[in-house]
């Protein structure tokens, strides 16, 4: 029995026996797309969800929502779901706001939006400032000092600035970003965002003096735009000019031979008729009336579909130096580099992003701080008005009622 059992064990070596075959390539290809595509799918709404369960009392009547509360909601769209288009919606809105004949006559005026050597340090400080209190803490220091100077800015042109603009303007900041994100990004915003947004800029304007004017929901806001441009969108030479220095500045470092192509473009996104009637353009070409819309959407789907969401929020936030002052980041730079610091890092940034065509000359390097933007004509004037006006945004908001955001901090003119 033994020999028998000797014989059968040792006919068969190890050695002889077949090596487990392995999956093909392909099989594990698949495995890995599809684990990866599920993993995308289970993650892509997972911070919108951990939004609505944190605020689920206020899905029913978003207009409950306070400041603070409605600042944290639309952090979500504005930092990691939709930047691009949120910020792409809020630059559309400033060029839409240029068909409106009641402001580019004081535009065109003081030259700030016309002129080739201002307008792109007045777009940026623009930037700036809308980054300060759309992204920045509006009760913090700079916060308030922000506000303060854009309200000081605005009582220089007091008399000949229209109060039906003031609201004219929010609304399209209010409505401009959430139609282009509606429209073509992953997702659309939710009623909850899209009400945050317009509580939060309510508040906006109680501290800018003219939140009486403002309606009291988003809905009626819409209409009041629609009725507002019924009556004063209309096409003055004023609108073309203000428009066409911003046209310019978006096409600082295109090629001469592309320009026709990037006009085409850049009217293909004014994609409403009156708009664009009212700014003094014609009607795109129709291959850029096709190509704008189909990129956008595949943007979107290709976003949704393939890439996984942002682990972290953007910052695009400047940062203070040792100088006191504040300097931003190369990646959030839009025309011309103003107040980036002079480091290997961001000369390597704006070569990058411009393609060599954006250089960190000395004037751009001193940094800001808020109550010096604007116009450089007014950069030194002001500064103790400024500070006066934000320490008393500063007692309105933490009156002692409880109530955050009630009443106006004071008038302005």
């Amino acid at each position: 029995m033994d020999t028998l059992e000797d014989n059968l064990t040792g006919s068969i070596d190890p050695a002889d026996l077949p090596e487990p075959a392995s999956p093909p390539w392909w099989i594990i290809l698949t495995t890995v797309i599809v684990c990866y595509l599920t993993l995308v799918q289970v993650l892509r709404f997972r911070a919108l969800r951990s939004l609505e369960r944190k605020y689920a009392k206020y899905v029913a009547d978003p207009y409950a929502l306070n400041y603070r509360q409605a600042a944290e909601i639309m952090r979500l769209h504005q930092l990691r779901d939709t930047p691009f288009l949120f910020y792409f919606g809020t630059q559309w809105a400033l060029v839409k706001s240029y068909g409106m004949a009641t402001g580019t006559p004081l535009l065109v005026r003081t030259r700030q939006l016309c002129d080739p050597a201002r307008v792109g340090r007045r777009a940026e400080d623009t930037a700036i400032l809308l980054l300060e209190l759309l992204v920045g803490d509006i009760d913090s220091e700079r916060g308030r000092r922000a506000t303060a100077r854009l309200n000081w800015m605005h009582a220089r042109y007091a008399a000949r600035i229209v109060q039906g603009d003031y609201v004219h303007t929010m609304a399209l900041f209010v409505l401009e970003p959430s139609r282009w994100i509606d429209r073509y990004d992953w997702r659309p915003l939710t009623h909850l965002e899209r009400v945050a947004y317009f509580v939060y800029w309510k508040e906006l304007a109680r501290r800018m003096g003219f939140a009486h004017l403002v309606p009291d929901t988003l809905e009626a806001l819409e209409e009041w735009k629609q009725d507002y441009e019924a009556k004063h969108m209309y096409f003055i030479p004023e609108n073309r000019t203000v428009t066409e220095s911003t046209v310019g500045l978006f096409m600082r470092g295109v090629p001469r031979f592309l320009h026709g192509f990037v006009r085409a473009l850049f009217v293909s996104f004014i994609d409403e008729k009156p708009v664009r009637e009212a700014l003094g353009f014609p009607e795109p070409p129709r291959w850029a009336a096709v190509l704008t819309p189909t990129v956008l959407r595949l943007r979107g789907f290709v976003i949704r579909h393939f890439f996984l969401p942002r682990l972290a929020p953007m910052d695009p936030m400047a940062r203070p130096g040792e100088d006191g002052r504040l300097y931003r980041d190369a990646r959030f730079v839009g025309f011309e580099p103003w107040y980036v610091a002079d480091t290997w890092y961001n000369r390597l940034m704006l070569w990058v992003t411009s393609g060599g065509q954006i250089s960190l000359s000395e004037k751009f390097q001193k940094g800001y701080v808020p109550e010096e933007l604007g116009p450089v004509e007014f950069e030194k004037l002001g500064k103790d008005e400024i500070y006066r006006e934000a320490e008393k945004i500063n007692t309105y908001a933490i009156q002692g009622d409880g109530q955050i955001g009630g009443g106006c901090p004071l008038a302005f003119g």
